[in-house]
């Protein structure tokens, strides 16, 4: 199958992005056998969580592989491609790939699984399974990040709530059933729409000429960029559809309409599980009843799969109703932002768990606000800045999945030490346990965003990207930063320092196994925050293309 200039295949012609996305469901086999042999759940958690280090050397291999700077023909170039018909009926292919966007996202889905491993070595009851739930939640995030194929792409994106209900529903705490209940309800809801909306579009793709759910193609389309088989936009085209339909005679002529639509029918897929005010309700109920190790892939990984749907689908699909409704994005980024901090702050007497899911909503609505500032009308705003607010978000996730994965750890390791979620229980353990203190405390202050560490860079991009084009959420913004860190750092006054509560003077400092855990997380965070390029220029060239099509007002 010959390629176009903008996706490359992998250029020693191995699979690489294939044998990344089995080698989780290899390890499910492996789980399958060791019970079947009846194998000692000790060797099950052990052989499981190192075998999640083979998804990390292939990632490790598929990052080498990569060219950041690729560019062809108006966009990032989509890399190791792996392109073949699938269902020929309706143009469905097997379609992989990695492009700028994805490449991040996909790093930090082999680095966190793991750690999700590790901290479910307490676990006692049905251990097999609950691995094999790992293993699975990692191959379908995995190939949510690479499919660019809808059909494909939609069925990993449903499909990861499977793993993810099971873990909360069986492993969780008191409250699990409601809590998964209401994860995967909202989730599945949400998903109706661009489901729905999808069909419309490979119908109305079709009557132009070429029926496709390719993710890239599609996105081309939207942007205006050629794709051979095709002419017009997006927009251009689903309204040719409508009014072939009759539809436009009974709704009107407006094309901004039916795009409109279609912005909405995306953005609220996306914005249930990126936790985007008023959507998130479910987020603090998950992540406080999940297990750890859910806790850990819930916040680190699936809530990043909601900005990453916005990038790939939503921003080049719709681009005019995108920027159309940016000022409503923002303002919903805004309210998340703030309510997100005052959650927490609210929550400092309360469930450590539940403060930092809080200060997750909180996070994440700077990545919405980077993404509104993307696409917002033009006004003053050059290309970098737009393009400075993209790569804020992109180290902004991976900064909040590294910090917010290590805050969960060690939360975690702190219950299994005292058998209490509640900060009001804690007092003075920094007397007893001064490691323990010290790397939370690091932990504590890459999530609030300390210069020198990633976080800091993140939202410092964000910020200045975003002040070009949305100033005054901006602004107000800086209350969600100040209220954030106010909470986190009560959190930690509460559990380390003042007067040590009797109860915990023999409570156990951190071991070198915890330590070897979370090192290694803090290392990436410093590093980072002094030296961003790695995963900035990872994605420069996708979001500088991408946002190009801002630069001018769309929706006239």
């Amino acid at each position: 199958m010959s390629l176009p200039s903008y996706l490359i295949p992998s250029p020693d012609g191995m699979p690489w992005l294939t044998l990344l996305l089995l080698s989780p469901l290899v390890g499910i086999a492996l789980v399958g056998l060791a019970g079947w042999l009846r194998m000692d759940d000790r060797l099950v958690r052990i052989g499981a969580t190192a075998w999640m280090g083979v998804p990390l050397a292939l990632a490790m291999v598929v990052w080498t592989l990569f060219e950041p700077g690729a560019a062809a023909a108006g966009q990032g170039a989509v890399q190791l491609v792996e392109k073949m018909p699938w269902i020929k009926a309706v143009r469905v292919d097997y379609f992989l790939g990695v492009d700028g966007l994805s490449m991040a996202l996909v790093l930090l889905t082999v680095v966190m699984a793991p750690v999700a491993g590790i901290a479910s070595m307490g676990v006692t009851d049905r251990v097999k399974a609950h691995y094999a739930l790992l293993l699975l939640l990692e191959a379908a995030m995995l190939g949510y990040f690479l499919a660019l194929d809808f059909f494909f792409f939609f069925i990993f994106w449903e499909f990861s709530l499977v793993p993810a209900f099971f873990l909360i529903q069986n492993w969780g705490r008191d409250n699990r059933r409601y809590a998964a209940f209401k994860f995967f309800i909202y989730t599945m809801a949400g998903s109706l729409g661009m489901l729905l909306l999808f069909q419309v579009i490979y119908l109305a793709m079709r009557y132009a000429g070429l029926p496709t759910f390719n993710l890239v193609d599609l996105g081309r389309v939207g942007q205006g960029l050629p794709v051979e088989g095709v002419t017009g936009t997006l927009r251009e085209i689903i309204f040719a559809y409508m009014d072939h339909l009759g539809v436009a005679n009974v709704l009107g002529r407006y094309p901004l309409l039916y795009t409109s639509i279609a912005f909405w029918a995306i953005f609220i897929a996306f914005a249930i599980k990126l936790a985007v005010w008023p959507f998130h309700t479910w987020l603090p109920d998950a992540y406080t009843e999940a297990p750890i190790a859910g806790s850990i892939l819930l916040s680190a990984v699936m809530s990043k799969m909601g900005a990453y749907g916005m990038l790939r689908i939503m921003l080049p699909l719709v681009p005019d109703a995108s920027q159309y409704f940016a000022p409503v994005m923002g303002g919903l980024a805004l309210i998340g932002i703030v309510a997100g901090a005052f959650g927490a702050l609210a929550n400092t007497g309360g469930d450590i768990k539940r403060l930092i899911a809080y200060t997750s909503i909180n996070h994440m609505g700077y990545v919405m606000l980077a993404i509104a500032a993307a696409a917002a009308m033009p006004g003053m705003a050059s290309l970098d800045s737009r393009a400075i607010a993209l790569n804020g978000a992109v180290m902004q996730m991976v900064a909040h999945g590294l910090s917010t994965g290590a805050l969960f750890y060690l939360a975690g390791l702190l219950y299994l030490r005292s058998g209490s979620w509640s900060l009001s229980d804690f007092g003075g353990l920094r007397v007893v346990a001064p490691a323990f203190a010290g790397v939370m405390g690091t932990a504590m202050f890459a999530n609030l965003g300390l210069p020198g560490m990633a976080g800091f860079v993140g939202e410092f991009f964000i910020f200045r990207g975003a002040w070009a084009t949305l100033p005054l959420f901006t602004g107000l913004a800086v209350i969600g930063l100040i209220v954030t860190a106010l909470a986190l750092l009560i959190m930690f006054q509460r559990i380390f320092l003042g007067s040590l509560n009797d109860r915990w003077d023999r409570l156990a400092d951190l071991r070198p196994a915890e330590m070897g855990v979370l090192l290694p997380l803090l290392a990436l965070l410093l590093i980072l925050g002094v030296y961003p390029a790695p995963i900035m220029e990872l994605g420069n060239v996708a979001v500088t293309e991408l946002v190009a099509i801002f630069q001018q007002v769309l929706h006239t």
